[in-house]
């Protein structure tokens, strides 16, 4: 199966020296997959039941956010990790950077090796 992408223009660049509009790829008809659904292929290919499966995935993204906000990365192994990182304003001096300096803290995922090598074998196919 492949990628559907299609074509965006995007408007000149105010650093452009052409002033031309450029053209993007981005991903498109995408379709969502649901913890059940997740479930339901996992309890499939191991012995485990939907129920247990489901229960575990649950577990796991309540977890998750207390890890994270006790200052710890979660390492998914092959999958990825998961960590916070924060975007601040700049001070003058370092004594001036505190808390209120803090301007956002996101959730960052770095995929894992495994999952990047898989990730190799996409095909795309244009969508217009």
């Amino acid at each position: 199966m492949a990628i559907k992408y299609k074509v965006i223009k995007q408007p000149p660049n105010k650093l452009s020296t052409t002033g031309k509009p450029s053209y993007n790829a981005r991903a498109c008809e995408r379709s969502r997959v649901s913890l059940d659904e997740i479930s339901e292929i996992i309890q499939r290919n191991s012995g485990l039941s939907k129920a247990d499966v489901y229960s575990t995935l649950i577990s796991l993204t309540d977890i998750i956010p207390d890890f994270l906000l006790n200052n710890q990365s979660v390492d998914l192994g092959k999958l990825g990790t998961i960590s916070l990182h924060l975007s601040s304003h700049s001070e003058d001096q370092p004594e001036d950077v505190t808390w209120r300096s803090i301007k956002e803290l996101k959730v960052q995922f770095r995929a894992g090796k495994e999952l990047k090598k898989e990730l190799k074998k996409a095909h795309f196919k244009r969508v217009d």
